[in-house]
């Protein structure tokens, strides 16, 4: 197809090769030719056009014809004027000719601005879109003049109405994130070239046996892929908020593949054994909060019931003479918390790669009914071996029953249980011979899983469920709601530890389900810890710029307010820290006032909005109610006045200088060699943070572009899922009328067969992704800058604590710089584009240190 561009107005005409600006120049954004206006009034550069799009900042319009876009963009980065020197005089889906006059500009006003005037005139290529070539017709022209012409090939759409005589070929269905994950497995040197993959907000990380064999030169052209870093043998491939869904594709490829290469531990990094324990936390819990989340609906569905007079309160004792529906209702909300214990030694073994399945066999051994009822009559002075009610007796502590017994309703016996049953699993393999292994080892797993747990880790574990019990009573009778505020603040703390589950049941069993049952205090303590997550939720969704973040906060809120605060914490409040300890604040003082208003649970509830079913009383549900809000509106208060988005540069890089000049000092002993080197260091540091302070506004620019930037990518990730979801549901539609061809007329089933193949949402998102590329041109400078000054503060921190480093003789010192880079790449980590570097020392590095102060002295 032959395309005729006119001069705009009178000017000079170029072939965009010649383009002062690079972005333009390397055909980024296009290809085509430039002009230098001599005159403000703009007419439409092409016959026959419809406008498209005209940007907010009035420096560019898009216009359409014949399945082309075309680009005008007046001046070189006048985006940066706002949209002062453009006057339009047509309006977004107008039609356009060479004779219509676009918008005026004021030239000098952009030249007063040192900026250029250089105008491009570019022809957008995709897919179905190529320029073949360009011939240029005058370098001089005057308005309406034609200036150059150029050949482009466009693939045609075969047009298939017609073809009704012949079943036409559905097109194989694979999400976007599917073909990703093939292409990625494949450029990573294949299945047997990674240890492991997993994610986090923005990264998809794969665990690299051989370096070697992984392709990045093909990862980093994905269409899905932002960037590539490595930290240690970990690739990290950026993608964004989507990165989950490829992880999740890998591991379906994955699945069931052994990997036999030997691994090199040494050459993979570990993170902190902070972040490594949370990791593990996260791999056991997740796994659990579709079934925590599923019985505590029911038992909010049991309670409100009962509320509503619509079945009878049950009790164990009581099931047996209940109506169907009162005590199927009851077993329901009962059995899944009870038997969680069962799910939780599944899911620890799973973790550490033993056996599941016989780690469900060992946790339905735990919670064996046999060990109930045996004995109507136990003895009442019992020995050791005796049955006491619920068990055998090993020995008496004060009052305290250490039993051989059912672990019914607890979790720590069933998550030690689950270690063993992986660790025995793996170490009786290392050892007995294949031809009785399948006969001997599950024999053996199963007994060195279950005799530990019930004769030592059992009642160890369960002793400390039960003084944690005592310790939670005890604080529960502290005076004008301290007790309640303190527990309050603690529990999602102990959501992290994984005991809480073990702490409610002991909270409830000898209160609220006991028989008859005793009101308590803490459990309101429970679910406000719950809405105090929830609040700092909404004071990062306030506070953040970071349009992902914002994502992620809305969408954890819903499963906040029902009690499930996982994803909450460990997707927005946990990572960003402060946010979290704000949520814990705000369920204290929201406690403080339960605990003051002694609001008490009579039975048990369902979790978030529904465990006001535990509450008899309007007065008192809605005195209940109001702490919900006290809870909600105190964490995110503390959150937007504590919580801030990213470090300040400055401050965080004088902050990691004055850590890193005292402990320098600190192996100096001469008084006057001390006094020296610190006045030498407080005169090199000074240098760089005055260059920092100087450079503020390069900084927030970047901040600005970034903000600007995730906000245009999520709304891409949101198209990319409309359209995969969509994409699918007519897939299967495709499939299901198919299957019905032989009564159905052929050109019904071709009409859905084409509306499958035929299906994209690539004209939605053009806009999106042409914005996106617009706006790296509109902060191309402020990109640029910054990456010159992250380079250049970078070295010169290097260089200042090395000079620093010579007047000892310890240069481990040098971790410090990793402050340094956490300070200036403030931006980009608050983003999840570059991970936070840690300053942490070996223990061997601790001890030499220790030891070199020593020899000084």
């Amino acid at each position: 197809m032959e395309i005729k561009l006119y001069a705009p107005c009178k000017c000079e005409v170029k072939l965009i090769e010649n383009c002062s600006d690079d972005v333009f120049s390397s055909k980024v954004m296009g290809d085509g030719i430039f002009i230098k206006p001599l005159e403000n009034n703009f007419f439409s550069p092409i016959n026959d056009a419809k406008v498209e799009l005209i940007f907010e900042t009035k420096h560019a319009i898009f216009l359409s014809s014949n399945n082309l876009k075309l680009l005008m963009h007046i001046g070189i980065d006048t985006v940066k004027l706002n949209g002062e020197p453009f006057h339009y005089f047509v309006n977004q889906n107008d039609i356009v000719n060479n004779k219509s006059k676009l918008l005026s500009v004021d030239l000098d006003k952009i030249k007063s601005n040192n900026l250029s005037t250089e105008t491009p005139i570019l022809i957008v290529e995709d897919e179905k879109t190529k320029i073949i070539s360009k011939e240029l017709i005058k370098e001089n022209a005057e308005k309406g003049d034609l200036i150059a012409i150029i050949n482009v090939d466009i693939k045609e759409i075969k047009n298939t109405d017609n073809n009704n005589d012949t079943l036409l070929e559905l097109k194989s269905y694979k999400s976007k994130y599917l073909i990703a994950a093939e292409d990625f497995v494949k450029d990573v040197g294949g299945l047997q070239n990674f240890s492991d993959v997993y994610n986090c907000m923005t990264r998809l990380r794969f665990n690299i046996v051989d370096k070697t064999k992984v392709d990045t030169k093909s990862i980093s052209k994905n269409e899905l892929v932002k960037g590539i870093n490595w930290n240690g043998n970990e690739l990290q491939i950026i993608i964004g908020g989507e990165c989950y869904k490829v992880k999740d594709e890998v591991v379906k490829i994955k699945s069931g593949v052994v990997v036999k290469d030997v691994i090199n531990k040494n050459l993979i990094k570990k993170p902190p054994i902070s972040k490594r324990l949370l990791t593990m936390l996260s791999g056991i819990m997740a796994p659990n909060i579709p079934i925590l989340m599923a019985v505590g609906l029911l038992a909010a569905l049991q309670s409100l019931f009962v509320n509503l007079n619509i079945t009878k309160e049950v009790t164990e004792d009581t099931v047996w003479s209940a109506d169907m529906l009162s005590g199927v209702l009851f077993i329901l909300s009962k059995v899944g918390l009870n038997l969680i214990g069962i799910v939780f030694c599944y899911t620890t073994c799973k973790y550490l790669k033993g056996n599941p399945v016989m780690a469900i066999v060992v946790g339905l051994t735990l919670t064996s009914r046999m060990f109930y009822g045996i004995m109507p009559n136990p003895n009442p002075d019992p020995t050791f071996g005796d049955w006491v009610g619920n068990g055998w007796l090993l020995f008496k502590l004060g009052n305290y029953d250490v039993l051989v017994k059912s672990y019914e309703g607890s979790v720590l016996p069933f998550i030690a249980a689950g270690v063993l049953c992986a660790l025995s699993d793996k170490w009786i393999k290392t050892w007995m011979p294949t031809s009785i292994d399948i006969v001997f080892r599950p024999f053996l797993v199963y007994l060195f899983s279950i005799i530990p747990v019930f004769l030592v880790l059992g009642p160890a574990l369960s002793f400390i469920e039960y003084g944690l019990s005592m310790v939670v009573k005890f604080i529960e009778d502290w005076p004008i709601g301290i007790g309640v505020a303190i527990f309050a603040f603690s529990w999602q703390i102990l959501v992290l530890t994984g005991v809480h589950v073990a702490i409610v049941f002991t909270i409830m069993i000898p209160t609220i389900m006991a028989n008859p049952a005793q009101p308590t205090l803490m459990l309101s303590a429970v679910y406000l810890g719950a809405f105090g997550q929830v609040g700092a939720g909404v004071g990062v969704l306030v506070i953040t710029k970071n349009k992902q973040l914002k994502t992620v906060s809305l969408g954890a809120l819903t499963a906040g307010m029902f009690g499930i605060t996982e994803p909450m914490i460990y997707g927005v409040n946990l990572p960003k820290v402060r946010p979290f300890f704000c949520g814990c604040l705000g369920a204290g003082v929201a406690g403080f006032i339960s605990g003051i208003l002694k609001i008490e649970f009579i039975r048990p509830s369902g979790m978030g909005v529904f465990s006001v079913t535990g509450i008899d009383g309007f007065k008192e549900q809605a005195l209940y109610v109001l702490t919900w809000f006290i809870s909600i509106g105190s964490a995110a208060g503390f959150t937007i006045l504590l919580y801030k988005e990213k470090n300040d540069e400055f401050k965080y890089s004088k902050h990691i200088f004055d850590k890193f000049n005292k402990k320098v000092l600190s192996v100096i002993y001469n008084k006057e060699q001390k006094q020296s080197l610190k006045k030498d260091f407080v005169e090199q540091e000074s240098v760089i943070l005055n260059k920092i302070k100087t450079n503020k506004s390069i900084f927030t620019e970047y901040f600005k572009y970034m903000s600007k930037l995730t906000k245009l990518e999520q709304a891409l990730i949101n198209l990319n899922n409309k359209e995969d979801k969509k994409s699918k549901k007519l897939y299967y539609n495709a499939l299901k009328i198919i299957e019905k061809k032989d009564k159905l007329e052929l050109s019904k089933v071709n009409a859905s067969i084409k509306l499958f193949n035929e299906f994209s949402f690539e004209d939605v998102k053009k806009p999106l992704i042409e914005k996106v590329n617009q706006l790296k041109v509109e902060y191309k400078d402020a990109i640029n800058n910054f990456e010159k000054l992250k380079k250049e503060l970078l070295k010169e921190s290097i260089d200042v604590m090395n000079s620093i480093l010579k007047n000892i003789n310890f240069d481990n010192l040098i971790i410090y710089n990793k402050g340094i880079f956490n300070a200036i790449n403030a931006t980009d980590i608050s983003f999840g584009y570059v991970d936070q570097e840690y300053i942490s020392f070996s223990k061997e590095e601790k001890n030499n240190f220790k030891m070199y102060k020593l020899n000084l002295k």
